[in-house]
C-alpha cells in the first residue's frame, strides 16, 4: 500500500515524522530560491515551499514495513526514511538487527546503504543520497536474532531537480483514525486479514456451573451428641481436601430413646448372647432354633447400629467419615458444640469434574447434536471455555421460564471455576455455515451497535459498521461490513475506538 500526500500544515523543516537536519534545510531553500530568480535582499517574506511525502505500509509472512519518507532528489539528503518494522508473530517491534536497503535502477546501477541498528525499538532511519534520478526498484533486507525479512519497493522515483520533486503531484490522505506504531507497540495489539471460516451455529443461554450427581455431598449428625471439643481440634476446615474414610468429626452421642449408645449396648450384649448359645449348644443343653434366633438378633441389631452410620470406638463415641474424596465446601459446626441428629456438619465436593447446565427452548434443546461443545465464558471473566461432551437434554419443561435444562460435561472444576457460578454459553444446534468470520473478540457493541476496526495504513484505522450471523465460540460470520483481505484489529480494538473518540490527538505525535 503506496500513498503520497502534501504536508500542508508543516514547513520543510519537519517531513511527516523525519527531521531535516539543518544543513539539508539550507541547501534545499537555497536551491529553491535560485532557481526562482531571487538574489539578495530580505527573505522574511518569502514562504517556505512545502514537499509531499510518500507513505508505505507492506505484510509479509514475517513483518509488517511502516514507511514514510520525503520525495527523493538527486545528489540531495532530502530527509530521513523512518523505517517501521514490526514483527508479524507478536506485533512487536524489531528491537535489534541490521537493515541493508538497496536500490537498483532500470539500468541496473545499484546503490546500497546499511543500518547496522534501529534508532530506537522498531525504527530505522536512513537519510539515502542517490546519485542519479530516475525509478527504482528498492529492497529492504532484514537480518535479525527475531526475524529475517524482505520487502520490495516494486517503484521509487528519485526526481533529478528539487523543482521536479516539488512539483510532484500528491494525493491527499483519505484521512482515518490514527494509531501510531508507538502506541500499538505498548500493548496487547494484533491483527488478522479477513478470511471465509466453517462458522457453528449457535444460541445463546444463560447457564450455571453446578456439580455432578454425586460430586456434592452433606455429612450430617445422625444422632443427638456434643462434639468433643479435645477431639475435634484437627477436623478439616473449609478448602481442606479430605479423601474417603477420612474422621471429619467425633461425636459423643447423649442419651435419649434409640439413641446410639443404646444401640450398641444392645449390639454389645447380644454378640454375648450368642457366644453363650454357641458354648449352649455344642454341650447339647440348647436347640439349634434357640442359637439360630440369638444369631438373627444379632444381625438385627447391627443392621441398626450401621444404620446410624459412622464407627465407634471404645468409649461410646461416634465418627463420622468423608463419604467421598474432595475438599470441605462447608463446615457448621463448632468443637465443643452440641448437634442434633440431621444437622448437616460438612459439605464436601468433588472438583475433578464440573458441569455446565443451561436454560434451552424446547425446540432449540432438541436441536443440539449428541456430540456437541458448549463454549461459554464465566461471570467477571472475559475468557471463553469449551466443554467436553453433551451429557443430557432435559425432557421436562420448567413451568415458568419454559425451558428444559441441557447439561455439559466440563473437564475441571478446579481453577477459575466455582460450583454455583453463572455462566453465558453458546450452544450449538447442528448447522454450519461458510462465510466471511472473524474472532469474537474482535467486535465492539458501541452503543448497541457491532463494529470492527481494520487497518488502513501502518498508522491509520476505519471504523466499520457490521451485520453479523451465526456465531460460535471463537468466530462470528459477517454478513456485511468487511471485504475479504482487509486487515481486521482482533486485539487492541478497544484502544483504537479510544483513538476515534480523542479527535486523532490520542497519539501525542512524535518525531523521528
Amino acid at each position: 500500500m503506496i500513498r503520497k500526500r502534501r504536508r500542508s500544515t508543516r514547513r520543510i523543516h519537519s517531513v511527516g515524522r523525519m527531521m531535516v537536519t539543518g544543513r539539508v534545510r539550507v541547501s534545499i531553500l537555497a536551491g529553491f530560491a535560485l532557481a526562482n530568480g531571487s538574489c539578495g535582499g530580505p527573505t522574511a517574506d518569502v514562504q517556505e515551499p512545502e514537499m509531499g511525502a510518500v507513505v508505505v505500509t507492506q505484510w509479509n509472512d514475517s513483518t509488517e514495513l511502516f514507511l514514510e519518507y520525503p520525495h527523493p532528489v538527486a545528489g540531495q539528503q532530502t530527509g530521513n526514511w523512518a523505517i517501521h518494522l514490526s514483527d508479524m508473530e507478536d506485533f512487536q517491534p524489531i528491537r535489534s538487527g541490521r537493515l541493508t536497503v538497496t536500490f537498483t535502477s532500470e539500468e541496473n546501477q545499484v546503490e546500497t546503504f546499511v543500518v547496522e541498528a534501529p534508532a530506537r525499538d522498531g525504527i530505522f532511519l536512513l537519510d539515502p543520497l542517490v546519485r542519479e534520478g530516475g525509478d527504482y526498484r528498492v529492497e529492504l533486507s532484514l537480518a535479525s536474532p527475531q526475524v529475517n525479512s524482505l520487502h520490495v519497493l516494486s517503484r521509487v522515483s528519485v526526481s533529478s531537480t528539487l523543482e521536479e520533486a516539488f512539483a510532484v503531484e500528491d494525493v491527499e490522505d483519505d484521512g482515518g483514525i490514527a494509531f501510531l506504531k508507538e502506541q500499538q507497540w505498548v500493548i496487547p495489539f494484533a491483527l488478522e486479514p479477513v478470511a471465509e471460516y466453517e462458522v457453528q451455529q449457535t444460541v445463546p443461554v444463560p447457564g450455571e456451573i453446578v456439580a455432578p450427581d454425586g460430586a456434592l455431598v452433606q455429612v450430617s449428625a445422625l444422632v443427638d451428641g456434643i462434639a468433643p471439643a479435645d477431639k475435634n481440634r484437627n477436623a478439616p476446615s473449609v478448602g481442606e481436601p479430605v479423601r474417603e474414610g477420612q474422621v471429619l468429626v467425633v461425636l459423643a452421642p447423649t442419651a435419649q430413646e434409640g439413641s446410639f449408645a443404646q444401640a450398641r449396648g444392645r449390639v454389645e450384649g447380644l454378640v454375648v448372647e450368642v457366644q453363650r448359645s454357641e458354648r449352649l449348644f455344642e454341650a447339647g443343653a440348647i436347640p439349634r432354633r434357640r442359637l439360630e434366633d440369638a444369631r438373627h438378633d444379632l444381625e438385627v441389631a447391627r443392621a441398626e447400629l450401621d444404620a446410624m452410620g459412622g464407627s465407634t470406638d471404645g468409649d461410646y463415641s461416634l465418627s463420622l467419615r468423608a463419604p467421598i474424596t474432595g475438599v470441605v465446601a462447608e463446615r457448621s459446626f463448632l468443637p465443643g458444640s452440641r448437634v442434633e441428629a440431621g444437622e448437616p456438619l460438612f459439605t464436601i465436593v468433588d472438583p475433578s469434574t464440573a458441569w455446565l447446565r443451561v436454560q434451552m427452548s424446547a425446540v432449540s434443546a432438541t436441536d443440539v447434536p449428541e456430540g456437541a461443545r458448549a463454549t461459554f465464558t464465566i461471570e467477571d471473566s472475559d475468557e471463553v471455555f469449551e466443554t467436553s461432551r453433551r451429557l443430557s437434554v432435559g425432557n421436562v419443561m420448567n413451568p415458568e421460564t419454559r425451558t428444559v435444562p441441557v447439561v455439559f460435561e466440563v473437564g475441571s472444576a478446579r481453577g477459575p471455576f466455582t460450583f454455583g457460578q453463572l455462566a453465558q454459553a453458546s450452544v450449538p444446534t447442528g448447522g454450519v455455515t461458510n462465510g466471511i468470520a472473524i474472532p469474537n473478540d474482535a467486535i465492539l457493541d458501541d452503543n448497541g451497535t457491532a463494529v470492527a476496526y481494520i487497518q488502513t495504513g501502518g498508522e491509520t484505522f476505519a471504523r466499520r459498521v457490521l451485520t453479523l450471523g451465526a456465531r460460535d465460540g471463537s468466530r462470528t460470520e459477517i454478513l456485511a461490513g468487511l471485504d475479504l483481505g482487509e486487515r481486521v484489529v482482533t486485539v487492541g480494538a478497544y484502544q483504537v475506538r479510544l483513538a476515534s473518540l480523542s479527535g486523532g490527538d490520542f497519539a501525542g505525535g512524535h518525531g523521528h
